[in-house]
């Protein structure tokens, strides 16, 4: 994946932070969707994709479910963060306002409950111009607490560590 731009680190440990990036990096939706990171902090995360018209739906405009993606892929995202892998169980989307041609989206999520077993965010989609397109709530099934961890094994076992 190429970086839109750098990403920022707000406050990660180093190997969190590194580890979340390679992961992702790897992805083959983050890939096809053209999404960015740009900035990751503790509880919280912050993607971009520029719209293409790989983007729209028949009406030209930009189809729901980029919208789900990029909040559903925040909040994954975000629950990485605290170092915790999971599953989502619910995904629950407000759509307020159309995106189209020459848009760069942005969507922020924040964990907003962090339990042993479940976990909870929330985020919001903007436009560059700051209209606010989308928000969405989300519920994780926690499927292992130590993300770096199970990605350090993943390494080694590939030979890459």
């Amino acid at each position: 994946m190429t970086m839109f731009r750098e990403v920022e680190n707000k406050g990660l440990p180093c190997h969190l932070f590194g580890y979340i990036l390679d992961a992702e990096e790897n992805s083959g939706f983050f890939e096809t969707m053209d999404i960015y990171f740009s900035a990751l902090g503790d509880g919280t995360s912050e993607l971009e994709i520029p719209v293409t018209p790989m983007h729209y739906n028949s009406a030209g405009i930009v189809h729901g479910g980029v919208y789900a993606g990029l909040l559903d892929s925040a909040m994954g995202m975000a629950m990485l963060t605290k170092n915790k892998v999971g599953v989502t169980t619910s995904l629950n989307i407000q759509y307020l306002k159309g995106a189209g041609k020459g848009d760069v989206l942005k969507v922020e999520a924040t964990v907003t409950h962090n339990g042993r077993k479940m976990l909870y965010c929330e985020g919001k989609v903007w436009n560059q111009k700051g209209a606010l397109l989308a928000t969405g709530q989300g519920a994780f099934l926690v499927q292992n607490d130590d993300f770096v961890q199970m990605y350090a094994a993943k390494l080694r076992e590939q030979g890459e560590s």
